[in-house]
């Protein structure tokens, strides 16, 4: 079995997250079928690859398939294959994705939204661990492991009649209930960390510090998107900061106005948040300036190209006393 830390950097170390490790560890390295319910952005496709990479079906393919995103048409052949002739441009025959991840792990991401008829022959082929292609006659055998996941609640679903009951005990055997990101605690920081570092380093730019106001205002966002968006933020943050620090202003307007929503206050419009940003990046700019030029305003003034007069009076605007600079 691989290293545990290894698994532990992709999941984190709050509660809720440490109860899906400890049932990832448990079940990995068995034959047993899993299913993976989150929302939206929580990683259930790293927690499939996680099951298939510390199981003995690691050398063995890892393939992926979202079944809201194959046209309905389409996803009988791509999943099941078929013979040469079968339809109009089947010139060869071809092979599906569950068949060629025969010795390996199939995930089935968003299992919620397959077609009725689809969830049938999905059955019969985790049952008999047999599958016929499309216009073929021949049952071909497949050693396979699935790992289904979904965002959607599959136990309302089937009580609704919108997803096959029987299907659904079939793929249940092992449940991993991903949390979202906004109950998984301080797993918030040590993923924007991760995160930093690792954008940092593929953009070749120094780890920058996050601000005592922007990490409050990450702490504050209800993180609908959950790990995903959260690393678009990042990203987002260490691409348009040319400083060694996040601060407010590099985070989204989109998130800023959320966690006013979240907070419990009335939500500002545009020309208020415009003005509280544009105050914000003033301050920060005018100060950033002073330090590198040991409070000389003409020198500042030279490198942010306006007139010393300009220079002064945004200074008294922003309270920035230059000779506090002088001997930094």
């Amino acid at each position: 079995m691989k290293a545990r830390p290894s698994i532990e950097q992709c999941l984190g170390r709050s509660p809720a997250m440490q109860k899906v490790h400890d049932t990832l560890l448990r079940v990995a390295d068995t034959n047993v079928d899993v299913l993976i319910l989150g929302e939206t952005g929580t990683g259930k496709e790293l927690i499939a690859r996680s099951v298939h990479e510390l199981s003995r079906r690691a050398n063995g393919s890892f393939v992926p398939v979202d079944c809201g995103a194959i046209p309905e048409n389409l996803l009988e052949s791509e999943l099941f294959g078929y013979e040469r002739g079968a339809f109009t441009g089947a010139d060869r025959q071809r092979q599906g994705l569950l068949e060629a991840a025969s010795g390996g792990t199939f995930f089935l991401d968003e299992i919620g939204d397959l077609p009725a008829v689809l969830q049938a022959k999905l059955l019969r082929v985790l049952q008999e661990r047999r599958l016929r292609r499309v216009g073929g006659n021949v049952e071909v055998d497949i050693d396979v492991r699935v790992v289904a996941a979904t965002a959607r609640d599959l136990d309302r679903m089937v009580q609704a009649q919108q997803f096959r009951e029987d299907l659904f005990y079939r793929i249940n055997v092992v449940r991993i209930d991903l949390p979202p990101l906004r109950e998984r605690g301080d797993d918030l920081g040590l993923l924007a960390e991760s995160f930093s570092e690792r954008f940092s380093r593929e953009m070749e730019r120094p780890v920058p510090a996050f601000s005592t106001e922007a990490w409050a205002l990450l702490r504050r966002h209800h993180w609908p998107g959950n790990v995903r968006e959260l690393q678009n933020v990042i990203r987002r943050a260490i691409t348009l900061s040319d400083r060694d620090i996040i601060g407010a202003e590099d985070l989204p307007v989109a998130l800023l106005a959320s966690v006013d929503r979240t907070g419990g206050e009335q939500p500002r419009g545009f020309f208020e948040l415009r003005k509280e940003f544009t105050a914000r990046f003033e301050r920060e700019y005018f100060t950033s300036l002073l330090k590198r030029h040991r409070g000389h305003v003409q020198a500042a003034a030279n490198e942010a190209n306006l007139p010393r007069g300009t220079m002064y009076r945004l200074l008294k605007q922003h309270r920035i006393d230059p000779a506090d600079y002088r001997h930094v």
